[in-house]
């Protein structure tokens, strides 16, 4: 199926769609907590339909949701793990990218029970640990990561509001909706979610990457030393990561490691932010990106591991930059042994070099470092800052 192509059921159920959610979102307004003149109908089209499409899941799952907040408000991480059980029941026919993109208001709610309830943690644990499990199988599932990629319809926005109901007022923008629906991606992030072409499978990237950090979060404050600390960190990192085999996932994370501060900060202190973004560095700069590697079907078309080894090589210079700045002259060498070996340097040289006039006037540096490759790259013979910018974008 093509990325931007919408879902044929989609379009045929997008005004009915609409409409209930214009109904719902008065009805709720007005006081109703009783929302079964929708679920019936919802119902039947997640029974018949052989792949739902996600906003029919997402429509459904939240009525259930809301109307079981109103009769037991006490119980939230129950409630969460009875709407993580209700998302995954309702999307079992869907395919493995659709099965992980629902799960976005999970997260959300996940990511307000960690906010405000410190007495949970070992149930909150629990059940993150369970939705990490869920998601590395499913895209263990995944022969094709780029199979049912479709947009999602027009009524994503208002499916947000359904959502965020008697959380934001009425008249809050879609982005500080996005902002509250999705706490655990940038900014950058988030303006994928409202641009146009924005598909499921970017979608589930953004669900994989926000499990992803909150599982690491929540290893802080055990009262464990900072070197066994490190070290679960690392460890859950590499494993995460290995497990998830996604090409979205790692752009979107690699992305993030380029902005100021990690999206933690309702989480974690700064000076905790800073180990967890030490961690991230050691890890994305020494893994193997072995998923990027034809396997199983699972290969990021070529402009898009382009893309992602070059978002790589501006991490990796910070990374670099980061532990020189912090005096660690052995984890700066440790580094750029690892760049100089990464699969991810050679796809970018082989790139370079196929480039037209490039390899008879560009020699490759001696030593290869994040910024002796940028300026090859920059190279007046390759191509200019201006394309050389578009490129990434």
């Amino acid at each position: 199926m093509n990325q931007h192509s919408p879902n044929s059921n989609s379009n045929s159920l997008q005004p009915l769609l609409k409409e209930s959610i214009h109904r719902f979102l008065i009805e709720h307004q007005n006081g109703a907590t009783d929302f079964s003149n929708f679920t019936s109908i919802f119902s039947r089209f997640l029974h018949n339909l052989p792949d739902p499409p996600l906003e029919i899941v997402w429509f459904y799952s939240a009525l259930t949701f809301h109307s079981t907040k109103f009769t037991d408000t006490s119980k939230q991480v129950l409630l969460v793990k009875d709407l993580f059980q209700l998302l995954v029941s309702c999307s079992s026919s869907c395919n493995a990218v659709k099965k992980i993109a629902v799960l976005a208001p999970v997260i959300h709610e996940l990511f307000t029970a960690v906010s405000g309830k410190k007495d949970l943690r070992e149930e909150i644990e629990s059940l993150t640990e369970g939705i990490i499990c869920y998601v590395s199988i499913k895209c263990a599932d995944n022969s094709d990561e780029h199979e049912g990629f479709g947009d999602l319809v027009s009524c994503y926005r208002e499916l947000v509001r359904v959502w965020m109901v008697g959380k934001i007022g009425g008249d809050c923008k879609f982005g500080e909706d996005l902002r509250l629906f999705c706490p655990v991606v940038s900014d950058g992030v988030r303006e994928g979610m409202v641009s146009e072409g924005f598909g499921v499978g970017y979608l589930a990237g953004v669900v994989t990457c926000e499990a992803f950090l909150l599982r690491l979060c929540l290893k802080f404050g055990c009262g464990i030393s900072r070197v066994e600390l490190e070290k679960e960190l690392l460890n859950g990192a590499a494993q995460m990561i290995s497990a998830f085999r996604s090409y979205y996932f790692v752009d979107i994370l690699l992305r993030m490691l380029l902005e100021p501060v990690l999206p933690v900060n309702a989480m974690l202190n700064p000076k905790d932010e800073v180990i967890l973004r030490e961690v991230l560095y050691d890890v994305v700069i020494t893994m193997s990106y072995s998923f990027s590697i034809p396997q199983k079907g699972i290969e990021p078309p070529g402009v898009q591991l382009k893309n992602l080894a070059l978002t790589w090589l501006f991490v990796a210079d910070n990374a670099i930059r980061f532990v020189r700045e912090n005096g660690d002259r052995t984890k700066v060498i440790s580094y750029l042994q690892a760049f100089s070996e990464s699969f991810l340097l050679s796809h970018l040289i082989k790139w370079v070099m196929s480039q037209p006039g490039v390899q008879s006037k560009t020699n490759a540096p001696d030593i290869f470092t994040p910024v002796a490759v940028i300026i090859m790259i920059l190279s007046k013979h390759v191509m200019t800052r201006r394309g050389f910018c578009c490129m990434i974008v």
